[in-house]
């Protein structure tokens, strides 16, 4: 079962209500985050044309995982990805 099928799962026959809510909450957060780091990781073994097929240089992703173990390193490179693109649009 991938990941999403199982996040899916968890979606659809689990739905906590009051204060655990919070906590399950947080729980799912932490995992998240988890999962995030553990993908951005992976593109560092990425070529740099595979890296600059999807926007990003190898610099936006060492530059993304500098962060603190509670980050989330997905979000910076999405904002890197941005700024590039934003960058080449603009007429000179």
């Amino acid at each position: 079962m991938t990941d999403r099928q199982t996040q899916m799962l968890l979606d659809t026959t689990f739905k906590p209500k009051g204060r655990f809510a919070a906590y399950w909450n947080t729980v799912g957060s932490f995992v998240r985050r988890y999962r995030n780091r553990r993908e951005v990781y992976r593109l560092l073994e990425f070529t740099d044309s595979q890296l600059a097929d999807i926007g990003l240089q190898r610099d936006d992703v060492r530059y993304a995982v500098r962060g603190g173990a509670f980050d989330d390193y997905s979000n910076e490179l999405t904002r890197a990805a941005l700024r590039r693109r934003s960058r080449r649009s603009l007429p000179l």
